[in-house]
């Protein structure tokens, strides 16, 4: 597969799109037809390389970065690996967190603050209490779950991946960060 941007987002849905094809095209046509045996012995091959890049987790990660297909690809194609794509991606996305964490405590000094005693009587003060949240674990949540509920990008053109992602960089910092690793592209490297 060859293109103008990241393609490792589209093979796992081309194998899927080819192998069904086949298989309607092999249940259209009987035994006796003289394609039979050609589609027989493609299916029988593409279901090997199928399979082999259902195990390659760089090609899982490129899947589940492309904001199209997140998850729900894997849910709707393959049910029995959603679950080992959902462990796959929140493992890589706590390592970035943790990566890109060092890197920022590299660049600045820690300054520790200390959590401002508010008053229970005065509920004004109550506001000047920093949350306490875990933003990276929402950012995963809200991606997989697509709750922001992301307008589609067209499959057919994988440049426009790319502009998606710079566009998105600020919303999902850690999963942009994975994307340039996975997709081999820089999200902010793309002319508007």
């Amino acid at each position: 597969m060859e293109g103008d941007g990241p393609t490792g987002a589209f093979v796992l849905l081309k194998y899927y799109q080819t192998l069904l094809t086949l298989k309607k095209k092999e249940d259209k046509c009987s035994q006796g037809y003289a394609m039979h045996p050609m589609y027989v012995k493609k299916i029988k091959k593409l279901k090997i390389y199928h399979d082999e890049a259902l195990k390659c987790e760089t090609l899982i990660m490129a899947t589940l970065l492309h904001p199209l297909f997140q998850l729900r690809l894997f849910t709707q194609c393959w049910p029995e690996k959603a679950d080992m794509a959902k462990k796959l991606l929140e493992k890589e996305f706590a390592k970035r967190v943790e990566v890109l964490k060092k890197r920022k405590e590299d660049k600045i000094q820690v300054v520790e603050n200390k959590t401002p005693q508010v008053e229970e009587d005065d509920i004004f003060e109550m506001f000047n209490v920093p949350e306490k949240s875990k933003e990276e674990n929402k950012e995963l949540d809200v991606y997989i779950n697509n709750m922001d509920h992301l307008p589609g990008i067209s499959t057919k053109c994988p440049k426009e991946l790319l502009l998606w992602l710079k566009d998105h960089a600020s919303a999902y910092p850690v999963l942009a960060s994975l994307a340039k690793d996975y997709l081999a592209s820089s999200a902010s490297s793309l002319e508007n």
